[in-house]
């Protein structure tokens, strides 16, 4: 199966965690911090991912079949801090995945979302 890869710019990233399903391939594996405090997690499709940071927290599970990619999780504010937990990303062929906005401290909010490809990245931060 063919193996797709997708590269995102450090700064557009700082303090936030990455999750990228890969159809091939192995188990998920964490990469080690890089000088932007940035964590990517790769994995292939049927994997669970659990990232958290400095005030959020989320979990979701990639599965793919007929052509489609699909995501189930959450995303959970866990601080009183004024700020917001989100999940954002992209499809494979680079549409938007859209914005999953938890606001509140213990506010969590649920998504659900398909697309046709083999791959997204998704990215957890909190703004």
């Amino acid at each position: 199966m063919h193996i797709a890869k997708k590269a995102a710019t450090a700064a557009a990233l700082t303090g936030a965690v990455l999750g990228t399903a890969l159809v091939g391939g192995g188990a998920a594996a964490a990469a080690p911090n890089d000088s932007e405090g940035v964590i990517t997690i790769l994995g292939t499709c049927g994997d669970t991912f659990s990232p958290s940071v400095g005030g959020g927290a989320a979990g979701w599970t990639i599965t793919c079949g007929g052509g489609k990619v699909r995501v189930q999780g959450w995303v959970k504010d866990t601080k009183a801090d004024g700020k917001a937990a989100e999940v954002y990303g992209s499809w494979g062929n680079g549409d938007s995945f859209g914005t999953v906005r938890a606001g509140g401290n213990g506010t969590k909010k649920e998504f659900n979302k398909s697309h046709s490809g083999t791959t997204v990245s998704l990215y957890l931060r909190v703004i």
